[in-house]
């Protein structure tokens, strides 16, 4: 009997699992096909054949038949397809990613406007990046082999590289890509690069692209040498901002005793220079701020705290009397390189009486005196020792030249050492910071102690940033370091985008733009305080098209007047070999037509070479165009008579050494095209509108244009009997 139990027990046992187990198979069976997946697909198939029916039916109404076999073919096709993983494959790079299985319409274009997960990827990027030869997640983050939205977004505890927000997306592009300049699509990281840079952060923080820069800011060994009044400095290192508004000089978090024995370090560090007494007794502080003006001071520099200066590293100068002893500025303004090596401020070409009169007018400029005057701290019993400690703590020698620190090791975490970082190595500190790595950054740079704590103190300064360059550099710091790729898929940067990089660099550090137009929709800062377009220095629009190089290698190392009649001058930017290079070659990117600013420039024939006909006529041309009117080939007799000043243009023998033959031509055919709106050269050739003017325009500006390249005396007047009336039109009294 008790057998029978026994083996009744054992029976109801195994019937019970096996009811169980095939329970738990549907169960699973039925989650499986309950799958987010699953659903997606099929939703998926139901959207595409719906399109496809509905351009079946356009189609076979008046359409083109074999539009219409297309469709009727994908939908027999999509007929026969069921629910199934789709994945993407990537061994090289150790990548398996499932996104297609539920992203199924991501290159697909029929699917641009449909809603999420079916939308087609936006933009042109699959074309240089398709999802079968690179994947999604090396450019999205999130976990590939997820099969449910939480796993596949990476959303997991666990997961290292969750989903990158849609705002963030570009921080990844330089883990493939060696640099953002010029690249498409990568405008927001872009513009992270270029806060990085106008900022500084290099200065602190290692980063690609962005070795071996010279210091920005000041020397330490120069304050006392230029300094009127310590408390100037005092009053700097508490509130740089409210001292001068949008510098680029961070806020410190310093107490009273630490502002006493930093100002008191600083100004203990001697140069050894002499400054002779300024003579000022004749100087004229009212032509100091004439001359402010027209030698281009204010093209960088601002004389009042409501005008900001060009950019944040170019001081404002409204209390220059309040901080600067005059001898020091008079000397200062002979060779600002003699005080700092490294300084963008070049040397300016002007005599001893217009250094007088600017440093005349400078010290009368008095902003802050309320400020510096009210100070109450001193340096007297402050602690140069302590002062020198707080400098290498603080990390100050990474903007300025520290002698005794010169060799200091780079005082911030490199980009890189973020870019690698693991959520849980990041310190939040007792913070509500969402936890998420972009927000960590993003909240970082807003507010550098929003992490500080007692156990962890934070020396980093407070940066004043201006709308969106939070999001640009948190995008720049988010995944910036190269990925563990095989070769295949990193790009080197190409010559032209390592070239415009550096040129541009080198173009903002030296403040190019706020003398020169160099892109047509921006006016250089100069242009709002000198009304005359002939008064400003000229626009660089297409300049790689225009100069020779050569010619523009020999200006930039050693400008010299181009209209000596005007007072502005290029100043003498003591350019390096490479630097010059890097100009020359940066204009030939930004050409508006490539072909035309090919270096090196093939010199076009000598006159030797030329039929002495061709010279004749294009002589002829000039002389009767009246184009020594507005261009003086020789000052020695003086300007022209009855001419403006304004009407003047650079003389036209420079020509055959300064400009490229097609740039000439191309000039005659359309000034205001080569030379900007406004322009005073008139339409000789054709009109506005491209209609010729004179019979044979095009042979007219070839010869024209082939004179210039020989002229070598001023062109004579033929007599009167072989001139043309009907093709001389007198160009000055023209409207235009």
């Amino acid at each position: 009997m008790s057998l029978i139990r026994a083996k009744t027990a054992h029976r109801m046992v195994f019937s019970a699992t096996v009811i169980i187990f095939a329970v738990l198979c549907y169960l699973a069976f039925r989650k499986e096909r309950e799958r987010d997946w699953i659903s997606y697909q099929r939703e998926f198939l139901g959207l595409y054949k719906k399109i496809l029916t509905e351009k079946i039916h356009t189609k076979g109404e008046g359409g083109n038949p074999a539009d219409k076999g297309k469709w009727e073919k994908q939908l027999r096709e999509l007929n026969a397809e069921r629910p199934h993983l789709r994945q993407v494959f990537l061994p090289d790079a150790n990548t398996r990613d499932l996104c297609t299985t539920c992203h199924t319409g991501i290159d697909n274009p029929l699917f641009v406007n449909a809603p999420e997960p079916f939308k087609a990827h936006p933009g042109k990027i699959l074309e240089q990046h398709p999802a079968e030869k690179f994947g999604c997640t090396i450019c999205h983050n999130g976990q590939g082999v997820g099969t449910t939205t939480q796993a596949a977004h990476g959303l997991e505890k666990t997961w290292f590289n969750p989903l990158i927000p849609d705002e963030y997306l570009q921080s990844t592009c330089l883990g493939c890509h060696e640099t953002s300049y010029g690249l498409e699509g990568a405008e927001h990281i872009e513009a992270g690069r270029l806060a990085f840079s106008k900022y500084g952060c290099y200065a602190c923080h290692n980063a690609r692209s962005f070795e071996n820069l010279p210091k920005f800011a000041p020397p330490f060994d120069g304050f006392k040498d230029k300094l009127a009044d310590e408390r100037w400095m005092l009053s700097w290192l508490r509130t740089p901002e409210k001292m001068r508004p949008k510098t680029i000089m961070p806020t410190f978090k310093l107490t009273d005793e630490e502002l006493r024995d930093l100002t008191a370090f600083a100004l203990s560090l001697d140069t050894a220079k002499e400054y002779p007494k300024a003579d000022l007794s004749g100087a004229s502080a009212k032509q100091g701020e004439t001359l402010f003006t027209e030698l281009g001071c204010r093209a960088c520099h601002s004389a009042s705290r409501e005008e900001d200066s060009q950019t944040r590293r170019i001081p404002n100068l409204a209390d220059a009397g309040v901080k600067l002893r005059a001898d020091w500025v008079f000397e200062y303004l002979k060779d600002p390189k003699a005080y700092n090596p490294d300084t963008p401020m070049p040397k300016l070409d002007i005599t001893e009486a217009d250094r007088a009169n600017l440093t005349a007018y400078l010290v009368t400029l008095k902003d802050n005196r309320a400020i510096v005057t009210s100070e109450k701290l001193t340096t007297k019993g402050s602690s140069k020792q302590n002062g020198e400690k707080l400098v290498q703590l603080l990390g100050c020698y990474g903007c300025h030249v520290v002698k005794s620190l010169e060799h200091a090791p780079i005082p911030g975490v490199a980009v890189t050492e973020v870019a690698k970082k693991a959520l849980d190595e990041l310190p939040f500190g007792n913070s509500t910071v969402p936890y998420t790595k972009w927000d960590w950054i993003y909240n970082k740079i807003k507010d550098t102690m929003i992490y500080e704590t007692v156990d962890m103190p934070l020396k980093m300064p407070q940066y004043q940033h201006e709308e969106g360059e939070l999001e640009s550099l948190t995008i720049f710091y988010l995944y910036n370091d190269r990925f563990p790729l095989p070769e295949k898929y990193i790009l080197a940067a190409t010559p032209s985008q390592e070239q415009g990089r550096k040129g541009e660099w080198l173009v903002t550090d030296r403040n190019c733009r706020g003398c020169h137009m160099f892109e047509e929709t921006t006016k250089p800062r100069i242009d709002q305080f000198i009304g005359l377009k002939t008064y400003v220095p000229p626009r660089l629009v297409g300049e790689g098209d225009k100069v020779q190089p050569q010619w523009a290698f020999q200006y930039l190392s050693k400008p010299v007047p181009m209209r000596p009649w005007l007072k502005m001058r290029m100043p003498t930017y003591s350019f390096t070999y490479e630097e010059v290079q890097r100009l020359i070659d940066y204009f030939s990117i930004l050409a508006m037509s490539p072909a035309d600013a090919r270096v090196p420039y093939v010199l076009l024939p000598q006159k030797e070479e030329m039929p002495e006909i061709d010279i004749q006529m294009g002589e002829y041309r000039i002389v009767a165009d009246k184009c020594m009117q507005c261009h003086p080939i020789s000052l020695e007799a003086g300007l022209p008579e009855d001419v403006k000043l304004e009407d003047l243009s650079i003389n036209l023998m420079l020509a055959k050494s300064r400009l490229r033959f097609e740039w000439m031509k191309n000039f005659m055919r359309n000034p205001d095209k080569y030379a900007g709106a406004g322009t005073k050269m008139p339409y000789v050739f054709y009109t506005p509108e491209g209609a010729p003017r004179v019979s044979d325009a095009e042979m007219w500006i070839d010869l024209v244009a082939k004179f210039m390249l020989v002229m070598d005396k001023i062109p004579e007047k033929p007599p009167e009997a072989e001139t043309k009336p009907e093709d001389i039109v007198d160009w000055s009294e023209a409207e235009y």
